[in-house]
Order: structure tokens, then C-alpha cells, then sequence
């Protein structure tokens, strides 16, 4: 049970790092705050090392998974790869 707790507070987190890295407009910084903002609330509640490492380790490799997923998706869409900013 605890880690799909971790699992789920993992991938909302790469889904908004994601959309930080992705979008190019002042609203990315709601993405990138938000992930913060996650990420703090998980901490105070979940205080065993192993979920933090967890999470954190998890939460980097999902964040690339979704950015090549991503990718596919746009060459697949409209031919191009997205450059990175």
C-alpha cells in the first residue's frame, strides 16, 4: 500500500515537471510550483528514508519516461521532435 502511495505522488509529479519542461509561458512556473508544493507535502507526511529516496529516484525516472513519451507523441503528431529549451 505504501508504495502506491509513493508511486502516485511519483508520477503527479513527473506529469508537472513535465508540463514545466514542455510549456513556454509564464504558466509553467504553476507546474513547476506545484510539483514543489507536492513533493513538500509528501515529505511532512511520509517521514521513512526509504520512501523518500523512493520518491525521489521514482519521480526522476518517470519525468523521462513522460519527456520520451512526449516526444513520440509529437513526431508521431506533427513530424517533428520539440527542441530542447
Amino acid at each position: 500500500m505504501k508504495f502506491l502511495i509513493v508511486l502516485m505522488y511519483s508520477l503527479l509529479c513527473a506529469v508537472l515537471l513535465n508540463l514545466f519542461s514542455q510549456i513556454q509561458d509564464l504558466l509553467k512556473y504553476l507546474f513547476s510550483l506545484g510539483a514543489l508544493y507536492l513533493g513538500i507535502q509528501f515529505f511532512k507526511k511520509h517521514d521513512e528514508k526509504w520512501m523518500r529516496i523512493t520518491f525521489v529516484i521514482l519521480t526522476i525516472i518517470l519525468y523521462f519516461i513522460a519527456a520520451v513519451v512526449y516526444a513520440f507523441y509529437r513526431y508521431l503528431q506533427y513530424g517533428d521532435v520539440p527542441a530542447p529549451s
